[in-house]
């Protein structure tokens, strides 16, 4: 205006104008702030703002970038957000496109830890009333691992040194990486499916937070808690927790302290039959000492009639029971020996060879019947079968045949061609 020649710009232009100059300006920004009014749309483009004491500023975080995200961002949240800065036309807001996203002073699969952490504490996943005891003697034990873990070497070492396992199944998983999760959930459930272990190992070795991130991830979390079979968590060192260790019915410190978890050694066997011999002979001794206590009032009580018979028979009673007590004890110590030989017993019991023995007798007396039964088992004791030579029709009078006419005779072995001379028609 005043004669100068004036340039008027549209409000697109001037948007793009602005977009372009703080796109080219802060390709690169890292911003640090608390957020808020977080929104989750159903694309799963993620909406919220950063705020401090200042002021306050729009974040978008598209579900493309977001696919590294290891926590789950909320208000009140402190964080880090890295992107660029731009304006959305549509609106005219300024605002950051968010591409990296990281929690202020904890890393984010700490943070993600203790997120899922209190949720499933609030669930109850973790109570104690859930927990179930181990059964002391399991037969069939089911190995959660990878195949190429120094976990599962220590692991079957220490398990072979148990009493009563018959077996054990080994599902191989990976322990680390982006599949991790998804394998490790499936054979969890493939376990639950199948209902035949009396008990499910879920182990490996140690390694960093990010290493043993599968045992946190709340798909196996939740298939291990939903599992019917006893389980014992064995995931890292020591000082190693996961939340899969909070979940399960038992959490062993080393895979190594699981095996001994899953059933007494042989010594410890060993040594519990002797503790059991031990107090079944000391309440053995204890009980013919009181009974010798009360022989000994009743000879004084009967001190005056006739004690002798009455004695005699009270010895003879403290004799039964002795006698009786020690049966029971060699029945008890004998039990508790056949119960650790019944896995033998139960494999020669099973052995085809002597399945297949009562079926061999079974088939001769078969082939005995059968060979009894057979047409020409006559002719063995001696007699013959008479026919027709030209027809072969078996004769049974001889009334049946004229003279000169020509037979054939079968014997056991071989036959005979005659002609009739005569015949005998008496019946």
């Amino acid at each position: 205006m005043n004669g100068e020649t004036q340039v008027i710009y549209s409000v697109g232009e001037i948007l793009q104008v602005v977009r372009s100059l703080l796109e080219a300006k802060f390709q690169n920004v890292f911003v640090a702030g608390e957020i808020s009014n977080f929104k989750m749309a159903s694309s799963g483009h993620m909406y919220f703002s950063m705020k401090d004491e200042k002021g306050r500023l729009d974040c978008v975080f598209f579900r493309g970038n977001s696919g590294a995200l290891t926590f789950r961002p909320e208000d009140g949240l402190q964080v880090v957000a890295g992107g660029f800065l731009t304006l959305y036309e549509a609106q005219g807001r300024f605002q950051l496109n968010v591409r990296v996203l990281e929690p202020k002073g904890v890393g984010g699969l700490q943070l993600a830890f203790e997120q899922l952490k209190k949720k499933l504490l609030e669930e109850g996943l973790f109570a104690l009333e859930r927990k179930r005891p181990l059964p002391k003697y399991p037969r069939k034990i089911a190995i959660i691992t990878s195949w190429a873990g120094a976990a599962l070497h220590d692991f079957l070492k220490i398990l072979k040194t148990r009493v009563g396992i018959e077996d054990f199944e080994i599902f191989d998983v990976k322990v680390q990486g982006k599949d991790a999760p998804d394998g490790i959930k499936k054979a969890i459930e493939e376990v639950s499916f199948q209902k035949k272990h009396d008990v499910l190992v879920l182990t490996r070795g140690g390694g960093s937070q990010e290493d043993l991130s599968a045992f946190n991830d709340e798909g196996v979390v939740r298939a291990l808690a939903a599992s019917p079979i006893p389980s014992i968590s064995a995931v890292g060192h020591e000082v190693d927790f996961t939340l899969c260790d909070f979940v399960a019915d038992v959490r062993a410190a080393t895979p190594t302290q699981a095996a001994t978890l899953i059933a007494p050694s042989r010594e410890e066997t060993k040594a519990e039959l002797k503790n059991l011999a031990l107090r079944l002979k000391n309440a053995l001794v204890s009980v013919v000492e009181e009974k010798k206590r009360d022989l000994k009032e009743w000879g004084r009580a009967l001190k005056a009639r006739r004690p002798d018979l009455l004695l005699d028979q009270a010895r003879q009673d403290v004799d039964t029971q002795a006698e009786s007590l020690k049966e029971t004890l060699s029945r008890l110590l004998r039990d508790r020996k056949l119960g650790l030989g019944r896995m033998g017993d139960f494999l020669i019991r099973s052995s085809p060879l002597v399945q297949l023995r009562p079926y061999k007798e079974k088939l001769k007396g078969l082939e005995g019947r059968l060979e009894a039964y057979h047409p020409y088992a006559p002719l063995k004791r001696g007699y013959a079968v008479v026919t027709r030579k030209e027809t072969g029709e078996i004769l049974k009078s001889s009334k049946e045949v004229q003279k000169g006419e020509k037979l054939g005779i079968r014997l056991w072995k071989g036959s005979l061609e005659s002609q009739v001379t005569s015949s005998n028609e008496r019946s």
